[in-house]
């Protein structure tokens, strides 16, 4: 899990730019132009990365539970639970639909202790008007509306989560499982198993050679064609039993998997002044670094 936490700490990747003078002032043995250039490509790097998220939001059409299309897809609805054991944060116990804690020591320890992270990765629904669509959220960069920390004797302990009926934007790569499969998908089952069979010659010819010479005549391969037929007729009737039912999950290339419970509108609007906040920065870094740093 990538969590991405609510807006204000988005703005923390701008921290660094805030320590570099810093540094400067008191680390005199540094070459003058390092780190002018290191926050250069700083902020290069961060604004070709939140520029792109802000792309794929911006010029993603938002789908509904019932349109929804195979493929890169956005949905905008309100978060559910599945059936089953309720889910609540770990700490705090708050009713959620997921979660991501962390108890860390507050450095009063005489002794070093190690912090403890747990982050949910069971899955939750998103509904809309029209239907549901299940969220598989491993892997997502998560922006979550609610959070909040405390002490706990010598513990700092964090939590933040996404709530049931807490709005849910999610952008990511959209499967379908079960229903009737179209006259392609048996098309391509029908081949796929053909090709398996062909893996395994002595086993067709035990299957199928029915005179027995060593080679499947045309009237053969024919009785095979339509015994696979059949075997993937049987398996596609199965499946059209299953209800249909649509999952949002991590892309299988490199783009964004993200999760928030914000508008889409709201989403592309924080991430386009994100980046263009980062390419200020490069830019500032640059004049610093012409100017001898």
């Amino acid at each position: 899990m990538i969590p991405l936490a609510a807006l204000q700490q988005r703005y923390a990747s701008l921290l660094p730019y805030l320590l570099l003078p810093l540094l400067a002032w008191q680390l005199d043995e540094l070459p003058p132009r390092l780190l002018p250039a290191a926050g250069a490509l700083l902020g290069v790097a961060l604004w070709l990365h939140f520029y792109r998220q802000y792309r794929h939001v911006a010029d993603t059409p938002t789908t509904t539970s019932q349109a929804a299309a195979q493929g890169y897809c956005e949905c905008f609805g309100e978060a559910a639970a599945l059936d089953g054991p309720p889910l609540v944060t770990p700490f705090g116990g708050m009713r959620c639909v997921w979660y991501q804690a962390e108890r860390r020591p507050n450095g009063r320890q005489q002794r070093p202790q190690r912090s403890e992270r747990l982050c949910s990765d069971d899955s939750f629904r998103l509904l809309d008007r029209r239907g549901e669509i299940i969220v598989q959220p491993a892997g997502a960069s998560i922006e979550a509306r609610h959070q909040r920390s405390w002490h706990d004797g010598d513990d700092v302990l964090s939590e933040r989560w996404i709530a049931i009926g807490d709005p849910l934007y999610a952008l990511g790569e959209l499967r379908s499982l079960g229903g009737q499969p179209d006259r392609q998908a048996f098309r391509d089952d029908l081949q796929l198993t053909l090709n398996e069979w062909k893996q395994d010659p002595a086993q067709l010819l035990r299957r199928f050679d029915q005179n027995g010479d060593g080679t499947l005549s045309s009237e053969e391969w024919e009785h095979a064609r339509q015994t696979a037929h059949g075997e993937v007729g049987r398996n596609h009737r199965a499946l059209a039993a299953i209800p249909l039912s649509h999952h949002l999950q991590r892309p299988a290339d490199r783009r964004p998997f993200i999760i928030s419970w914000r508008s889409p509108q709201d989403t592309a609007g924080a991430l386009r002044r994100l980046a263009w906040s980062h390419a200020a920065c490069a830019l500032l870094a640059t004049l610093w670094l012409a100017r001898g740093g």
